[in-house]
C-alpha cells in the first residue's frame, strides 16, 4: 500500500523519542497524540504526545501585496 501524505508542502513530524529535537519550552505546535489526532498546544513530556512540527509562519509581505491588489485587509 502506498504511503498517504496529508500535510502540504510534505513536512514531516519531529519524533523526539527517536532522536528528533524538542521544540523550544512554552512554544505552541501542532502535536500528533499517542492516538494519532493532530491538535495544537506546547509540548509536554508526559507520554501523551508522541511527535510535533511547527506552526505554519505567515508571509506579510504577501498578505498586504494581495490586499492593496483586491482592496482588502487582513
Amino acid at each position: 500500500m502506498d504511503e498517504i501524505k496529508y500535510q502540504a508542502g510534505m513536512a514531516e513530524y519531529f519524533y523526539p523519542a527517536a532522536g528528533d529535537p524538542r521544540p523550544s519550552a512554552g512554544a505552541k505546535v501542532q502535536l500528533l497524540t499517542i492516538g494519532g489526532i493532530h491538535t495544537t498546544g506546547p509540548w509536554s513530556d508526559n507520554g501523551f504526545y508522541v511527535a510535533w512540527l511547527p506552526l505554519p509562519k505567515r508571509n506579510k509581505r504577501k498578505e498586504a501585496l494581495i490586499a492593496e491588489q483586491k482592496g482588502l485587509s487582513f
